[in-house]
């Protein structure tokens, strides 16, 4: 999601950017963060030991990423290692061929606005959902999000699926657990339409183990069982 900035456009990729690559980029750099996720969190405390100067700004006080996150940030502002404005956001980016400013306006008091020199701006504002070719196949859609049945995640196409965030239904969460709760029910159906004449035999990694990365077998220890007279 982009800033509502006019000039926008004219400092991405010399000035702006959405996402970090490399953070060796923003060694002993001016450095202006705006979000109040974990994104901006995180690489807020990251860059607090790379970056000349870091300046996170957010429109409210109260923060939406994880706890330990936003402890240390607090504690990076104590330590004078971290600017922190809030509540405030970026209004207008400044500079002729490369970014040289950002404005800051205080939200608290329209009429306070600060001028920041900077090298970089990120701004972390999360991301927008788009399904891009996959909406012209047809598919019946919700509010940009693909409708499916429940019962195997299957769309209004036979034998294509959709699970996760890109699916709809009645009661739907957008939770990594619900995920794994669809992506199993998809994977049952599909075999059976891959390999119809097949029956399929379900496995616990509790009984039958699971195959590391390095090739090897790891399984639980088996318990002793004791023979019943």
């Amino acid at each position: 999601r982009k800033p509502l900035l006019d000039n926008l456009a004219k400092f991405e990729d010399n000035g702006v950017a959405y996402m970090i690559k490399d953070p060796e980029v923003y060694r002993d750099k001016k450095v202006v963060i705006a979000g109040g996720g974990d994104s901006a969190l995180d690489w807020s405390i990251f860059l607090a030991d790379v970056a000349a100067q870091v300046t996170l700004v957010h429109r409210r006080n109260e923060f939406r990423g994880a706890l330990d996150s936003v402890e240390k940030v607090q504690e990076l502002k104590n330590q004078g290692k971290l600017n922190l404005i809030t509540p405030a956001e970026i209004i207008a980016l400044n500079g002729d061929d490369k970014l040289e400013s950002v404005l800051v306006r205080k939200i608290s008091d329209a009429k306070e606005e600060l001028v920041l020199e900077v090298d970089d701006f990120i701004p972390l504002f999360g991301l927008s959902p788009k399904l891009g070719p996959i909406g012209d196949w047809g598919l019946e859609i919700e509010k940009n999000a693909i409708k499916v049945d429940t019962f195997d995640y299957q769309t209004n196409i036979s034998s294509i699926y959709a699970i996760g965030d890109v699916n709809t239904y009645p009661g739907k969460l957008k939770l990594i657990l619900c995920g794994f709760h669809e992506a199993t029910l998809m994977c049952q159906s599909a075999f059976q339409k891959i390999h119809p004449d097949k029956k399929y035999v379900m496995k616990y990694t509790t009984v039958g183990g699971v195959s590391g990365f390095d090739g090897t077998k790891k399984e639980a220890p088996k318990a002793v069982v004791k023979k019943i007279e």
